[in-house]
Formats: C-alpha cells, sequence, structure tokens
C-alpha cells in the first residue's frame, strides 16, 4: 500500500510507494542536491565555459591536422579564433561565477554553516523517508549498492591509478609542457603539434573528463550507501 512520507510535505520529498528503488532515492537525493543558497548557474554562464571547451578541442585538431590536411596559414587562423574563443569564453564564465559565488568566499564559514543546515533538514527528512520501507529491502540495496560501490572503485584503480588523487594536476602539468616555450603573438605556436601529440592530448582530456564523471557516479554510490546505513540504525529517540 502507499505510504506517506513524515515530514516530508515541507521539504519537497514526495509520496514513496512500498517498493524502495534506486530510482526514488536518485530523485530524493537530486532535490537536496539541487538546493542551494547560492544562485543557480545562468545559461550564459554555461555556456561560456562549454564554448570555451568546445575551441579548445577544435583548436587542438585543427593544429594536430596540419599541415598534412589544412594548410598551415588556415590552421593558424583557425587556432587563433579557437583560442580567441576559449579565452573569452572561460574568463566570461569565470567573472560570471564569482559574481554568483562571491559570499562564499567573503564568508566562508557563515556561508559553509548556512548550507550546512539547509542538507541537513534534508538529510533528516530523508532517512525518516526511508525508515518508512521494510528493513529487508534497505538491507538488500545497501548490500547490493556496497558491491558495486567496491567494483567500481577497483575498476578506476586499473585505469587512472593514482592520478585519480591528483585532482587537475595532471591536465596543468600538460598544459605548462605545451606552453612553457610560447609567447604572446606566436598563435600558430601554442598549437604547434604533431598529428601523433594532438590525438594523444585528446584522448588525455577525454579520459580526464571521464574520470571526473566517474568519480562524480562513485560519491553519489557513496550517498546512497550513507543515507541506507543511517536509515538502518535505531530510531531517534522523540521526548
Amino acid at each position: 500500500m502507499d505510504m506517506q512520507v513524515r515530514g516530508g510535505a515541507e521539504e519537497g520529498v514526495p509520496a514513496q510507494t512500498s517498493e524502495l528503488t534506486y530510482s526514488w532515492l536518485y530523485e530524493q537525493v537530486q532535490v537536496r542536491a539541487d538546493l542551494s543558497i547560492y544562485p543557480k548557474p545562468s545559461q550564459v554562464e554555461k555556456w561560456s565555459f562549454r564554448s570555451g571547451l568546445a575551441a579548445a578541442c577544435v583548436g587542438l585538431l585543427v593544429a594536430a591536422a596540419s599541415p598534412s590536411v589544412i594548410p598551415p596559414i588556415q590552421a593558424a587562423v583557425v587556432a587563433s579564433i579557437c583560442l580567441l574563443i576559449e579565452v573569452v569564453g572561460f574568463l566570461v564564465g569565470g567573472v560570471l561565477t564569482a559574481k554568483r559565488e562571491w559570499r562564499q568566499y567573503a564568508k566562508p564559514r557563515l556561508s559553509h554553516a548556512e548550507e550546512m543546515d539547509g542538507e541537513f533538514n534534508h538529510w533528516r527528512t530523508l532517512i525518516e523517508s526511508l525508515r518508512e520501507f521494510p528493513r529487508k529491502q534497505r538491507e538488500e540495496r545497501l548490500r547490493f549498492v556496497t558491491a558495486l560501490r567496491q567494483g567500481m572503485t577497483e575498476r578506476m584503480g586499473l585505469m587512472y591509478g593514482g592520478l585519480q588523487k591528483l585532482g587537475p594536476f595532471p591536465v596543468l602539468a600538460a598544459l605548462y609542457l605545451q606552453f612553457r616555450n610560447w609567447e604572446w603573438g606566436d598563435w600558430a605556436g601554442a598549437f604547434d603539434v604533431n598529428l601523433v601529440a594532438g590525438l594523444l592530448i585528446f584522448t588525455m582530456v577525454l579520459m580526464y573528463a571521464v574520470g571526473w564523471l566517474m568519480v562524480a557516479v562513485r560519491s553519489r554510490l557513496d550517498t546512497y550507501v550513507s543515507l541506507l546505513e543511517a536509515s538502518l540504525q535505531p530510531e531517534w529517540v522523540t521526548i
């Protein structure tokens, strides 16, 4: 039979069904993830970063295809345009991001405390709603997601090794090696790479992006495990 969430109407947690599913859990966690004391990124901010990233990829591919496929003059023009779009895109996106999130840097401790308060309220409501499901369902879901998280961690270790703990350092190191001898105005030299080097750079960036995606998925699995474990603990004593 259908069950209603205790105290969930004000927190945005909808009514739940009699069977616990990961889809339902995803929706509830996503509600918490979407809650923020900061304004949401605008479309201009999002597309600024997307344009900059796309321009960087196109510039690398054009430089890698020169001079065997594209004449050097045309490649230099395209690379210069891509570099300009990349710089403007990341600059605009960075300014808009700083303007939107200046509060957490101006008052970091207060902003963090307020954000934790909001997250805790939704976290507590979600745990209470999870306890409405039969204990056997929660235990089964917990065992499965724990095994899935363990397997994903092992696969990431085989693919990325210790690099997954270095954050943006590999990309910064690669950019330094690429631009260490570059001088302002030498736009063609900024992307002076051969086809093999261009493909390697593109593969590195692609693997790095996929790695961040896998980290995000694993973080969500950690959240599921934490919630299910908390829901299986003895309920809080109400005075």
